[in-house]
């Protein structure tokens, strides 16, 4: 069993079999080292066998200096201790020559299943990779809250698809989201693609949910690229209303309305004591109200805006292993056409297609009371059943001992 450097065809074969996160593909490779990253892809092989794989990028730091991330790897069987020691063993070794002051990874390993209320439903029994991983004098950051820019986060809500039926899904969904995505597809809410010739539309929703909403976007480059090399494993869905379907919809319900009320009154006028009759048309002339006002919004909004009027977009990365939505905007003048639900139970539905057992609705803070930053989006996660996966965190191991600690000390 010898630690190696990769071809392309190795590592995609492994991380393609082998549960990995998007950013361990051979997509993501490429994208790294046409951007100027120094990229590896290493391994550990027995025989012709490959045993792990990993992505291995490294970074300056302190001008002369090197750090190397393994960003959500290695990928390997850590149950496997003669895989694990020949992997991290040869990974130093591989790494003392090129000047790295120290490695940090963060291997995508799930220490517990949790509820959106932060109780613990599931311990895998990962804490022992911690153990294991400080045994070989890695350092652990703890278990980490929040966001960063400068980690992965800890902390993921997952929605399990294995062996279940777009029915059985829909049924399990919390009261406001089935309502939701019903009023969607009643408003005619639809789904199209955007291309890379389009991103723009969807990094236009984003800079202005994240204005609105104060929080931490990647930005356009980072969109557009991933598009260009992910290719079609990134779908950018958008929801729009066809405001033509829209506005004669509103138009039969509204027509059908006059006509009960119509029934009714006439219902009055030959018994001037029918309460039913009365409580009828109080009940349809609020309803009728209503759906004037929404009919009229559609005109105006037809003739501002044309046959279609865009509300919602979304991005994801997919791999064969899970289907991760990795952010999206919503217009906040146009929440009421619930774009958002529309867009989410179409990417559900698409997972379930190709057999993808997991549906990622990604990260979370890990906070989970009521003054936490993303409390909204935690309660809209957890109202599609979805529970949170709590990975065991970022490790970092001085390869350069002296270098490192005088650089510790720096930063102090």
């Amino acid at each position: 069993m010898e630690f190696v450097q990769l071809t392309e065809e190795e590592f995609y074969d492994y991380t393609h079999k082998h549960f990995s996160h998007f950013t361990q593909t051979l997509e993501n490779y490429r994208l790294k080292v046409d951007e100027g990253t120094e990229t590896y892809l290493v391994g550990v092989k027995d025989n012709a066998e490959v045993k792990a794989a990993c992505l291995l990028t490294l970074g300056r730091v302190m001008r002369v200096f090197k750090v190397a991330y393994t960003n959500r790897g290695p990928v390997m069987d850590y149950n496997d201790q003669a895989v694990v020691q020949a992997f991290f063993k040869g990974l130093e070794y591989f790494l003392k020559g090129k000047k790295v002051l120290y490695i940090r990874i963060d291997p995508y390993e799930v220490l517990n299943v949790r509820d959106h209320d932060g109780n613990i439903i599931e311990e895998t029994g990962n804490k022992s990779l911690i153990d294991m991983f400080e045994d070989m004098g890695y350092i652990h950051d703890g278990y980490t809250t929040g966001f960063s820019p400068d980690t992965q986060i800890r902390w993921h809500s997952t929605l399990d698809l294995k062996d279940k039926t777009e029915d059985e899904l829909f049924k399990s969904f919390d009261s406001l989201r089935k309502r939701n995505i019903k009023r969607a597809d009643k408003d005619g809410i639809k789904v199209k693609y955007l291309g890379l010739e389009d991103i723009g539309i969807f990094t236009d929703f984003m800079e202005d949910t994240s204005e609105m909403k104060e929080f931490f976007d990647r930005g356009a480059p980072f969109y557009k690229s991933r598009k260009e090399y992910f290719k079609d494993k990134v779908m950018i869905p958008l929801a729009y209303v066809d405001l033509e379907e829209y506005v004669e919809a509103i138009e039969k319900d509204k027509n059908k309305l006059e006509r009960e009320i119509e029934k009714a009154e006439k219902q009055l006028e030959r018994d001037k004591e029918n309460q039913k009759a009365k409580n009828k048309i109080e009940n349809l002339s609020v309803q009728l109200q209503n759906i004037k006002k929404k009919y009229d919004e559609g005109k105006a909004l037809n003739k501002q805006y044309g046959k279609e009027l865009s509300v919602a977009a979304s991005y994801y990365i997919n791999t064969n292993h899970e289907v991760a939505y990795l952010a999206g905007g919503t217009a906040n003048e146009f929440r009421h056409f619930a774009g958002s639900y529309a867009i989410q139970w179409e990417m559900i539905k698409y997972a379930l297609e190709q057999n993808v057992d997991i549906y990622n609705f990604y990260g979370i803070s890990g906070k989970f009371t009521e003054d936490a930053e993303d409390y909204g989006v935690i309660q809209f996660k957890k109202g599609f059943n979805a529970t949170v996966n709590e990975y065991i965190g970022d490790f970092v191991k001085p390869v350069n001992k002296i270098a490192y600690n005088a650089y510790q000390l720096l930063k102090k």
